[in-house]
């Protein structure tokens, strides 16, 4: 992935804020669990599109791990469900 990418992926990250100026949340606080918000979606949408592949493009865990930089196993255990 070049920089562009990564510089892109990072700056919506910066940009989302659901958590982001709620007056009960110390802004340290909000921008942890704003990223935790973050993670899952993207985790679920990794998951998601992963078992996609596998069920209906014929792509195999294998292919799914090295596209995520996982081991093998790692992929399947983790998006396999």
């Amino acid at each position: 992935m070049g920089m562009g990418a990564r510089s892109s992926a990072r700056e919506h990250v910066v940009a989302f804020g659901w958590w982001a100026g709620c007056p009960d949340v110390a802004r340290a606080e909000a921008e942890l669990r704003d990223l935790a918000l973050l993670r899952d979606a993207v985790e679920e949408e990794i998951a998601a599109h992963a078992r996609e592949m596998v069920e209906h493009e014929g792509l195999s865990w294998a292919a799914v791990a090295s596209a995520l930089s996982l081991a093998p196993g790692a992929a399947w255990g983790r998006y396999g469900r």
